[in-house]
């Protein structure tokens, strides 16, 4: 039986070669002592340069196997023993091959590099065309709609301004708050209900925001979930009656972007900046109080003002007892008259 195991570095199936497995923790001089032994000496066996080295038999059987992977060492079963090699024999045998593999994945690579840059070419005419004849495209899911998202966001230096609604409606599959956002100091505002600073979860989507740089204001005039990327494009939720999940539209009609941008902006300069240590309303909870009055003087039914204003039905009944509690009021009758004397209710 050999005393080594068969070298590591043999041919794969495919043809390529396998480094071999190359020992570590050996002693270096130990291994110097073995192989200049194994050249002047001649074949020898494990043993004979244990004797002569005056070495234990397993450190020799250990600097013999290290040899032998690197092909400094050859094994001959015919004489059970050890052949010092050339190493520039070695070399031949591990380092060319290896050399040749790694030549090989180059060109490879150079090719797969060549492919995709004459096709990015080829979208990127594509994409264009395509944003000049159809002025909203529906991208079908939120996963398609971030893709496209992502390759916009990277190719455009305009801000982007975001809204982020909180309502739990579908379009929550759709997370402004959620942007594939690249770091390089794009600008970026983003406005959502004021009902935001009182979530743990959401406060800590709105604190990543800020660590990006971004700017963060909560409103009570919040319609939608909205990415407006500069001039070019706009992101907008939506579901048809007869689709089961929602999907998302680009649009890049330059009066529909333009009006959007006009109704942002009044959204944003209607909020209050968000501060990343906050732990509840704050400053907002008179502004959020006011919303809910707005709302229901409207006529509009609980549930629907919940989703508006961003809260759950329980928090909302909540914040009408606190009202009507404030007011002096009975009934929400009672309220509605009492905010109205007072101002409360937008005409």
């Amino acid at each position: 039986m050999p005393e080594n195991p068969a070298p590591s570095c043999i041919p794969t199936t495919s043809g390529q070669v396998r480094p071999p497995y190359i020992a570590h923790g050996v002693d270096d001089e130990l291994v110097v002592h073995v192989y200049e032994y194994t050249l002047t000496q001649g074949p020898a066996t494990i043993s004979q340069a244990a004797d002569v080295l005056r070495l234990p038999p397993d450190d020799v059987k250990q600097a013999m196997g290290l040899l032998r992977d690197l092909r400094l060492l050859q094994y001959s079963e015919a004489y059970d023993c050890f052949q010092a090699m050339s190493p520039d024999a070695a070399q031949n045998e591990l380092v060319i091959p290896l050399q040749q593999a790694v030549n090989d994945k180059r060109r490879e690579l150079a090719s797969i590099h060549e492919r995709l840059n004459t096709l990015s070419d080829i979208f990127s005419t594509l994409r264009r065309s395509h944003q000049n004849t159809d002025k909203v495209v529906s991208l079908l899911d939120p996963q398609q709609a971030w893709l496209h998202m992502t390759d916009v966001l990277h190719n455009s230096s305009s801000e982007v301004l975001a809204m982020q609604s909180f309502d739990r409606r579908p379009s929550e599959s759709f997370l402004p708050t959620e942007l594939p956002m690249p770091l390089s100091g794009m600008p970026i505002r983003l406005v959502c209900a004021h009902s935001a600073r009182a979530s743990t979860i959401t406060r800590a989507r709105l604190r990543r925001m800020t660590d990006l740089g971004a700017q963060v204001r909560t409103s009570n005039h919040i319609f939608d979930n909205l990415v407006l990327v500069g001039d070019d494009v706009a992101f907008l939720p939506h579901q048809a009656s007869d689709e089961d999940i929602p999907s998302v539209i680009a649009v890049y009609e330059p009066m529909i972007i333009a009006l959007l941008h006009r109704l942002y902006e009044y959204v944003w300069q209607s909020g209050t900046d968000f501060a990343t240590d906050a732990v509840s309303y704050g400053e907002t909870l008179t502004d959020l109080k006011a919303g809910i009055l707005n709302l229901l003087a409207r006529g509009l039914k609980d549930d629907v003002v919940a989703r508006r204003v961003g809260v759950c039905s329980r928090t909302l009944r909540r914040h009408i007892s606190t009202i009507m509690d404030e007011l002096g009021a009975a009934n929400r009758f009672q309220a509605g008259v009492a905010a109205a004397r007072a101002g409360l209710i937008e005409s």
